[in-house]
C-alpha cells in the first residue's frame, strides 16, 4: 500500500486527513500502551515532526514498527479485533511473514486508515540482508517520546526514507520535499555522521543518488551533503546511468518501467553483494515466492519455473539497458 500524492487535493483537505490519521495513531497508541513500543514510519512519523505546524503532507494511511517484533502478532492481533484484516489471506502465514517482515492491515472503513505493520525498519528484500545491521543499530538509537513512542534519530531517519525514496527514484516529489526539509534541520555534525553511516551500513549508492538529485531539485542544499568522495571510480557507469534516468525519464518508456523491478540491485553498494542479491531474486526461498506473487504456499511452487524464466528474460534485458545508458555520457 503505498500512500499517492494527488496535486488536486486542497492544503484544508490535506490538513482535516492529517489530523483525523494523527488521531487514529493515537488511538493505536492507547491500545499498545504497556505491551508494546511503536515507532511511527515514513508519512505519520514526518507529521509529527517536520509537517507538524502546517500538516500540509498527505497521508493516507499509517506506517509503524512494533517493538519488541517477536510480539508484533500481539499488535496484529489488537488490529483484527478491532476489524483490520490482512491485505492478502496469507500474510501472516509464519514463513511469509519472516521474509516480507511486514502486514499491511486493510481497514474495516474508509473513515480508518489502513496500517501497515513493520517488524523490521527496513524491509526491502535485498536491501535488509546487506546494509551492514542497520536496522538493529538504528533501534538501539531510538529516543523515546513518552511511555509508548520512540522516534528515529535524524540521521537514521535521512537514510531510512532515501532507500525508499531510490523506488520512486524519478517520480517521487513528495519524497524529495521530505528530505530536502530534513536535510535543512541537520547540522554540521549531523551531516559528517550521516556520511560515516554511509559507509559504515554500505548506503553509499543510496546516499549519492539521492543527495544529487535532491541538489539539482533543491539549488539552496547544494554542498550541503559531500558525496564527491563517496563513491570509488568503479562506479563511474551506476552515476552515468543514474544522471541519465534523471535527465532523460521520457525517454524510457516501457523498458523504464521494466527495469526498475531490478533498481533495487543497481542501490546495493558492494559488488559481491549485488551479485548475491541477483542470485536470491532468480532462485528465490518459497516464503519470498509467496510474497513476491501473493500467493498461497500451495501455489508457490508451481510458480518457481516461470519466476526463474521470465526473469533471466527481464534481467537480460535491464542488463542492455544499463549497459547502453550507462555508457551515453550526459550532453
Amino acid at each position: 500500500m503505498e500512500t499517492t500524492y494527488n496535486d488536486t487535493v486542497t492544503d484544508f483537505q490535506r490538513q482535516v486527513q492529517a489530523m483525523m490519521l494523527l488521531k487514529a495513531f493515537d488511538n493505536l497508541c492507547a491500545k499498545a500502551r504497556g505491551s508494546f513500543r511503536i515507532v511511527p514510519l515514513k508519512g505519520i512519523d514526518l507529521m509529527r515532526s517536520l509537517y507538524a505546524d502546517t500538516l500540509d503532507r498527505e497521508l493516507r494511511d499509517i506506517d509503524l514498527l512494533v517493538l519488541p517484533s517477536e510480539r508484533a502478532m500481539g499488535f496484529i492481533e489488537l488490529l483484527q479485533r478491532d476489524g483490520y484484516r490482512p491485505e492478502f489471506s496469507f500474510a501472516l502465514d509464519k514463513a511469509a511473514l519472516e521474509k516480507k517482515k511486514k502486514v499491511s492491515m486493510l481497514a474495516p472503513s474508509e473513515q480508518m486508515p489502513n496500517v501497515d505493520v513493520h517488524l523490521e525498519l527496513i524491509t526491502k528484500k535485498f536491501f535488509s540482508a546487506t546494509i551492514n545491521g542497520f536496522n538493529q543499530d538504528a533501534i538501539s538509537r531510538l529516543t523515546a517520546t513518552d511511555d509508548v513512542v520512540s522516534v528515529l534519530d535524524n540521521v537514521d531517519r535521512w537514510l531510512f526514507l532515501a532507500t525508499h525514496l531510490t523506488f520512486h527514484f524519478l517520480e517521487g516529489e513528495k519524497w524529495y520535499r521530505d528530505l530536502a526539509m530534513l536535510t535543512e534541520r541537520l547540522d554540521e555534525e549531523e551531516m559528517s555522521i550521516l556520511l560515516k553511516r554511509a559507509r559504515q551500513y554500505h548506503f553509499e549508492r543510496v546516499v549519492w543518488a539521492v543527495a544529487t538529485r535532491l541538489q539539482a531539485r533543491y539549488p539552496d542544499l547544494t554542498r550541503r551533503i559531500e558525496t564527491g568522495n563517496l563513491l570509488p571510480a568503479s562506479s563511474k557507469y551506476f552515476t552515468r546511468y543514474i544522471n541519465y534516468l534523471a535527465t532523460h525519464p521520457e525517454r524510457l518508456g516501457h523498458g523504464f518501467r521494466l527495469g526498475r523491478y531490478y533498481w533495487e540491485f543497481l542501490f546495493v553498494s558492494r559488488s559481491e553483494q549485488r551479485h548475491y542479491a541477483v542470485l536470491r531474486m532468480l532462485f528465490p526461498s518459497l516464503g519470498t515466492l509467496q510474497n513476491i506473487y501473493r500467493c498461497h504456499a500451495l501455489v508457490a511452487p508451481l510458480l518457481y519455473v516461470p519466476h526463474v524464466l521470465v526473469n533471466v528474460l527481464g534481467l537480460s534485458l535491464f542488463a542492455v539497458q544499463y549497459r547502453i545508458l550507462s555508457n551515453t555520457r550526459r550532453r
